[in-house]
């Protein structure tokens, strides 16, 4: 195993080694990558979830008392419709049904927020990444502002559990897209074993192109790691992976012979 990581990181030109992984190799390798991957993706979680509690607490500071009852918000008879806007949130509290839910969706497109909280007139609308869900008041009969300003504040909180969920939703949705980028590499490498004219199985394909992702793999997530958003990521992963899929199935092809040679 350690012999195919030295290879993945440290020398890809000899890819065409990594033909030879065990079973048992190949689902060490795997899991490898995907905990890089995972690491990667469990830090831009935590960030988010970090920002969440921030954002969560700023607007649990400014919520207006108002009460749940007979399926009506019930606030201060002088509280006028207002927005407070966050990066994770755009909250709206609209006792005089002032605003449709409509304006909340169109809002969230254009100022490009993940979420977006109503606190309509005569329901509770919720807008998260696109999908709406709207609540009757008659659900949340009793429903008050300091139990809304406690679930704001609680809003982020990484408990022990809530960091393992995290990594293992992280590390599940990281196998599944390491999945899909080692079957179009492995594709592609099948190409490149039939071009160079070698007698590979496309499972000794799959093999290579499993180690040929170790360094796009490996750079990207730590670019992602740190907050950098890399456009293209994918056609770059797969453009570096080929690179040293082709260098290395060059290196290993069959010497053409010079026909003014006779030697």
């Amino acid at each position: 195993m350690k012999e195919y990581i030295r290879i993945g990181f440290l020398n890809p030109k000899k890819l065409v080694q990594a033909k030879n992984m065990t079973r048992k190799q190949v689902l060490g390798y795997f899991a490898f990558l995907a905990l890089i991957l995972t690491l990667s993706l469990s830090s831009l979680l935590t960030n988010v979830m970090g920002n969440l509690q921030d954002d969560g607490t700023e607007i649990a500071e400014t919520l207006p008392v108002f009460t749940i009852e007979d399926g009506q918000l019930q606030a201060e008879a002088d509280q006028e419709t207002y927005v407070h806007q966050t990066n994770s949130f755009l909250f709206f509290f609209d006792p005089n049904g002032a605003i449709e839910t409509s304006e909340i969706d169109a809002n969230l497109e254009r100022l490009n927020v993940p979420i977006g909280i109503g606190m309509m007139q005569d329901e509770f609308y919720m807008n998260v990444t696109g999908r709406s869900l709207p609540v009757s008041y008659e659900q949340l009969d009793g429903l008050d502002d300091t139990y809304l300003r406690t679930t704001f504040q609680q809003i982020g909180r990484l408990s022990p559990l809530v960091l393992v969920l995290i990594f293992l939703i992280a590390y599940f949705a990281s196998a599944f897209v390491l999945l899909y980028e080692w079957l179009i590499v492995s594709l592609f490498a099948n190409i490149l074993v039939t071009l160079f004219r070698l007698r590979f199985k496309f499972r000794k394909n799959a093999r290579m192109a499993l180690v040929s992702l170790s360094v796009p793999t490996l750079l990207l997530s730590i670019l992602e790691g740190i907050g950098l958003a890399v456009p293209f990521a994918f056609e770059l992963k797969l453009g570096f992976a080929l690179y040293f899929l082709f260098t290395s199935l060059k290196a290993a092809a069959p010497k053409r012979k010079d026909p003014d040679n006779k030697g």
